[in-house]
């Protein structure tokens, strides 16, 4: 007795294993897609030209050039077109019950923005740069990447009892690391006389030409981790009792890209600090517009 009650476990085992297995699946998605606009939003702790020591020698005797948190209340936007890129991802997932599927999925974007633009507008002391020094100021942008990692549940819409078609409907949260390049760079007027910076200052004079032709640049590769989800749609053919292909529609919506700091080097063609002794460094912050990407995309699926 004691054998056949081993054995028969032995098979129980066997039995809830199979169908555990049966009941696994992978899947594989290539596909593109397309991102909206985006917007730049920078901040930075510069000051105002005027208070530069290496531009105005004279700094500390202009009002509000020492005051604290310099920087406060000012920005810069920067608008770039939308683009499209391409879409991948693979995924390892379970059918809970006929209906029901959830599934741990690695998601790739690559969105081909590589664009240059001009910088929209600017408050405080940097909408004063922009408008009495500066003659050209761009930002540049390059691909934008993302990893994600996404948690998702999957609703069948009818089953495959009435026919190879099979709709559903989808939804999924996780982590994403985001990745670009971006850049930008600042010419001054060349023409001392064409600058408005020191106006009623004793040395107009010596901080115009100081000013004049100067180049404010900096670049790197940014990267962040955002929470992202999804929302999905799509349509599967079971071409056999385990492999089914599809076209899957999907959304996903990434919160603000947020990086760390982007040092201005050089900074009106010097270092980037606004004291010579090498205080008060200058560095600057980005944010974006929420993203957002719709892509399209075969799917294949194959249940182990």
């Amino acid at each position: 007795m004691s054998v056949i009650r081993h054995l028969f476990s032995f098979f129980c085992l066997v039995a809830f294993c199979t169908n555990a297995l049966a009941q696994t699946y992978v899947s594989m998605e290539l596909g593109g897609h397309y991102g909206r606009d985006l917007s730049f939003i920078n901040t930075s702790n510069d000051r105002a030209s005027i208070c530069d020591e290496f531009i105005n020698p004279l700094f500390a005797s202009v009002p509000g050039c020492t005051d604290p948190n310099p920087g406060e209340g000012d920005q810069w936007v920067v608008d770039f077109d939308r683009a499209t890129g391409v879409t991948a991802s693979f995924a390892i997932g379970r059918q809970i019950t006929r209906l029901i599927r959830t599934e741990l999925e690695y998601l790739f974007h690559s969105s081909g923005y590589k664009q240059v633009a001009d910088v929209a507008s600017g408050t405080g002391t940097d909408a004063d740069k922009l408008n009495l020094e500066v003659v050209l100021a761009r930002e540049h942008l390059g691909d934008i990447s993302s990893h994600s990692l996404m948690l998702n549940s999957y609703a069948s819409l009818t089953t495959r009892r009435y026919g190879p078609w099979i709709p559903y409907v989808g939804a999924g949260v996780g982590a994403s690391r985001i990745s670009t390049f971006y850049g930008f760079t600042w010419y001054r007027n060349r023409n001392p006389n064409a600058i408005g910076a020191g106006e009623g200052l004793p040395n107009a004079e010596e901080i115009r030409n100081n000013l004049a032709g100067t180049i404010s640049a900096g670049s790197a590769v940014l990267t962040d981790v955002v929470l992202s989800w999804q929302l999905m749609v799509g349509l599967d053919y079971m071409i056999s009792r385990r492999t089914s292909v599809g076209l899957k529609l999907r959304r996903v919506d990434f919160l603000s890209f947020e990086p760390g700091k982007l040092v201005s080097d050089p900074l009106r063609s010097h270092v980037p600090n606004n004291r010579r002794d090498g205080s008060e460094p200058v560095y600057s912050y980005t944010r974006t517009s929420d993203l957002e990407t719709f892509s399209a995309a075969l799917v294949m699926r194959y249940h182990l």
